[in-house]
């Protein structure tokens, strides 16, 4: 592991810095924005702003790419990002914070999708899981760091979103100076949602629902806790511990999942993730009680992400891997645009405790049509399935590829049939997907 990790090293240390910057300014812009009194739904409205350009960015970025190269990519996307963190600070206007937030999103997208790329050309198919499984620990701990570190500093000062513009400024200087050769651009993506949707119903439904109620919880989350009256490390723990909990449950449930049908997991765990919203709703107050609640409803709401893209890559080829999550990233995507703005207008007319009634309700939504499914067609059998691989939310199109299950066939595969090399597409056009629907 060490001689597979060393090599790599300074892309890990660029992942560290995007992700504690990037874990830092999800959680300071809706405390600052509530603090400096915008609306529910202009919040709301910051969210979708993030998803969307989140999404454009998946799909935009190689275009960049194929033009100027990964380092000048690296190196523009850094500095979108830090001067939008900067002109946030500075200026405490809704418009621009809606561009802002665009810039972000598509920021964090378009560096997650530089890194990978460059990672999964610099692995093997020995080396693959182990050097993903860091990848993914670094990750979530830099995340987690970056919110935590609004215990140090107070969310009404310039001093959080400095510090967010210098991560994401440095965050480019490892890639900038690395003698590593880049690998070849991806493909520009193309994508068929009515082919993943037929494909697999329960894994395309449970992602964009999914997106719905985390892109809710997101944005929202920190206003929910700020108005139960928690101080701004206390929001920093409120959400890290759901983030924690969901990266922690999904192997468990994973695991149980690869040896049942998933769809009674995902169901389960998307009741249980209802079952928490209400009790959220009910009865959150400032102390252990709501700790514990959203420990208990993040282990639901960030398992199922991951389970649901195990069981719509149950139904496809082996070298569909690929495509199958790009798109399902698109729908997961689509649903963070929307989950928010609803919330927000719930929460506008009926209280605070209206977001967590809306995440239960996508949640149970999910439970019962996973359930339904479950009686329209028979499971996969075990020996078909492909094997659980944790991942709390997506990253990029390119985490598909840098997942172990995107690597190349074993030998002895045809090689009509092979995954393409990472290295050459980052496509995520499904049209010939033809397995059975779920």
């Amino acid at each position: 592991m060490r001689k597979s990790v060393l090599p790599i090293t300074v892309l890990l240390v660029s992942t560290l810095l995007m992700y504690l910057a990037a874990g830092q300014q999800g959680l300071l812009v809706p405390i600052r924005a509530s603090l400096e009194g915008y609306s529910d739904v202009i919040i709301g409205f910051m969210g979708t702003a993030y998803a969307l350009g989140f999404v454009s960015g998946c799909y935009l970025i190689p275009i960049a790419l194929r033009r100027v190269g990964y380092i000048r990519t690296f190196g523009v996307i850094a500095s979108l990002a830090a001067a939008s963190m900067l002109l946030q600070g500075m200026i405490i206007e809704a418009v621009m914070w809606f561009a802002a937030r665009f810039v972000i999103g598509f920021s964090i997208a378009g560096s997650a999708m530089v890194i990978e790329s460059w990672l999964n050309s610099r692995v093997t198919n020995d080396t693959r899981g182990g050097v993903f499984s860091v990848y993914m620990i670094i990750y979530l701990g830099a995340i987690t760091a970056g919110q935590m570190s609004l215990t140090l500093f107070d969310p009404m000062q310039i001093t959080l979103f400095v510090v967010a513009g210098l991560l994401f400024s440095i965050s480019h200087i490892p890639t900038a100076l690395t003698r590593l050769p880049a690998p070849e651009p991806p493909e520009q993506v193309s994508l068929n949602l009515r082919s993943i949707i037929n494909l697999s119903p329960v894994g395309a439904v449970s992602v964009f629902l999914i997106g719905m109620a985390n892109g809710a919880f997101g944005t929202l989350g920190p206003v929910f806790a700020q108005n139960l009256g928690f101080a701004s490390g206390d929001i920093a723990i409120f959400m890290s511990l759901a983030l924690v909990a969901g990266a922690l449950a999904q192997w468990p449930f994973g695991r149980i999942s690869d040896q049942m049908d998933r769809r009674k997991v995902i169901g389960g765990v998307a009741f249980l993730g209802s079952a928490a919203g209400v009790l959220m709703a009910l009865f959150a107050v400032p102390g252990v009680l709501t700790f514990l609640l959203v420990v208990m409803f993040g282990a639901a709401a960030y398992s199922l992400y991951g389970l649901a893209v195990a069981h719509a890559n149950d139904h496809a080829d082996p070298s569909d891997f690929v495509s199958v999550s790009g798109s399902l990233l698109l729908l997961f995507g689509i649903g963070s645009a929307i989950g928010p703005i609803c919330a927000a207008y719930l929460t506008n007319v009926l209280g605070m405790s209206a977001e967590f009634i809306f995440v239960s309700a996508m949640h149970f939504i999910l439970g019962a049509y996973a359930f339904y499914r479950i009686g329209q067609r028979a499971a996969v059998p075990e020996e078909e399935k492909e094997d659980f691989v944790g991942m709390a939310r997506p990253t990029s199109p390119v985490a598909a590829e840098f997942d172990p299950r995107g690597e190349e066939m074993e030998e002895g595969d045809t090689e009509e049939d092979t995954v393409p090399p990472a290295s050459s597409s980052a496509s995520t056009s499904i049209g010939g997907a033809a397995s059975p629907a779920s």
